[in-house]
């Protein structure tokens, strides 16, 4: 029961930061550099739960991103899923 519900709160985070990028930071930029919040949620996913689950959920959101905004399928699932992967053990 645990897991189902940190997946829907962590797919309900993706549809917020989905809208917040698309709408907000679309605009929003420092340098030239756009912030991607999806990278974010996948260090922070990765971090808090685990790497194992950290790459799930950074693949998953990654071929999700894809299939909505990206030319090549593939490209964001593994930039996230690596980004999930990325954890420090302290």
């Amino acid at each position: 029961m645990k897991k189902i519900l940190s997946t829907a709160i962590i797919f309900l985070i993706f549809i917020l930061i989905y809208f917040l990028q698309s709408n907000f930071f679309n605009w929003f930029n420092i340098a030239g550099v756009k912030p991607n919040l999806f990278v974010i949620l996948a260090l922070i996913v990765g971090l808090f739960v685990g790497k194992v689950y950290g790459a799930t959920v950074g693949i998953a959101l990654g071929l999700l991103l894809d299939f909505f905004i990206g030319r090549n399928i593939g490209i964001y699932g593994i930039q996230l899923g690596i980004a999930g992967l990325l954890r420090r053990n302290i």
